[in-house]
């Protein structure tokens, strides 16, 4: 189902989402969603394409060819070097897409969770720009999903999205044994959005790893995008930043949010030196916090949370008066303020319709800049659709 610009869905259209979800589930289980790793979810007209492979194009995980097999967000040098919290939260491949074109009818995948349990795992799939299906792992044993058959033989360009919340493996992708691929289009630019900062950013309350905002904004622009969300330790330590630093970024993006901490200014400063040091003209956009139901319960949260944002804000607002123009506040309570708390999915985070509305306000914003001169994105948010994947709030 696709959300309107408008707004979001009423009571009616949610059931009717919360319904087809669970029809989506009685049909891969069906289609073989429990078979054996050996099995096949075509009859066996099937070819496998093990991961890596030179037709299966990695986005939003810059370090792959290091960590390969490990979809991790951070190189694996980096293991000791940053703090536990960030390491923890960086073997989740989020942001992670595998992005392939071709003619095959179906397509699966071979994959596993790394560690049993935990929070739900889906691997969301687009074709064309649009919804196609979701599948899960079941625990630790590699296994075989269907994502969807018998879709004819048209050329399909194909997205994966990689769980944003869990450790995982993909083995393989499968297609039609004699199916053939070819490059997947172009982004709109050739260097990737760069997000950097907390737990809204990593799209803690989103089901849907399509559907975190970096994820629902990027494919409104036709951008690719890197993810470096690490839940409540996104914080601008040096170690993390420098890693930041490293890639070439056509825009940075900072949405440290809470999880920054006390309301000091002297590491988010750095951070944003050390960034326009080694990337002096490319924009960089500075979230503010956005609203929480406990600014209303918590006095002292609140106050906290006005602090953070004159913080964030100041920053960015004294560098622009010395003469810096790409650098740019973002007022998080535009993103998503009081009005909008009924699409949270806790205290402090959106779920995935509270995503996509931040995606859509933010969309405006970068296409903007990112265009130059106000002319919008080639195949951005004016030209292209973002229908989202189903599922109600947790």
């Amino acid at each position: 189902m696709r959300l309107s610009d408008g707004g979001f869905p009423g009571a009616a259209a949610a059931r009717r989402r919360r319904w087809l979800t669970g029809l989506a589930v009685s049909l891969w289980l069906a289609g073989g969603a429990s078979a054996a790793a050996d099995s096949s979810p075509t009859n066996g007209v099937v070819q496998w394409l093990d991961l890596p492979h030179p037709q299966l194009e990695i986005c939003g995980l810059p370090w792959f060819k290091e960590n390969a097999p490990d979809l991790w967000r951070l190189p694996k040098r980096a293991q000791t070097r940053v703090p536990k919290g960030v390491w923890n939260r960086a073997v989740s491949p989020g942001g992670g897409r595998i992005r392939l074109s071709c003619n095959s009818s179906c397509l699966g995948l071979r994959l596993a969770a790394v560690q049993p349990g935990g929070k739900r795992c889906c691997f969301d799939a687009f074709v064309n720009g649009q919804y196609a299906g979701s599948v899960s792992p079941q625990g630790t044993q590699r296994v075989d999903r269907v994502i969807f058959a018998n879709q004819g033989r048209a050329w399909k360009d194909i997205t994966l999205y990689l769980p944003h919340r869990n450790e995982v493996r993909v083995f393989a992708v499968g297609l039609d044994a004699d199916a053939e691929l070819r490059p997947p289009p172009p982004f709109a630019q050739p260097r990737p959005l760069v997000c950097y900062g907390s737990s809204v950013l990593q799209g803690t309350g989103a089901l849907h790893p399509a559907q975190t905002y970096p994820a629902a904004l990027a494919r409104r622009l036709n951008l690719d995008f890197v993810n470096l969300g690490f839940g409540g330790a996104g914080k601008a330590e040096p170690e993390v930043v420098a890693l930041v630093n490293q890639l070439d970024a056509g825009a940075y993006l900072f949405d440290l949010g809470k999880s920054y901490g006390a309301p000091e200014p002297e590491r988010y400063n750095r951070m944003l030196d050390a960034i326009r040091a080694a990337h002096p003209t490319a924009p960089i956009f500075c979230v503010t916090p956005i609203y929480s139901t406990r600014e209303a319960a918590q006095p002292d949260y609140r106050q906290r949370s006005e602090a953070l944002r004159a913080l964030m804000r100041r920053a960015a607002e004294e560098r622009r008066q010395a003469g810096d123009p790409r650098l740019f506040v973002v007022e998080g309570l535009e993103l998503f303020g009081e009005p909008d708390k009924a699409l949270l999915a806790d205290a402090a985070h959106p779920g995935d319709e509270g995503n996509e509305l931040m995606a859509r306000r933010l969309a405006a914003r970068l296409e903007e800049v990112l265009g130059g001169r106000g002319q919008p994105l080639p195949g951005g948010a004016a030209a292209r659709t973002n229908a989202a994947p189903p599922g109600a709030r947790p």
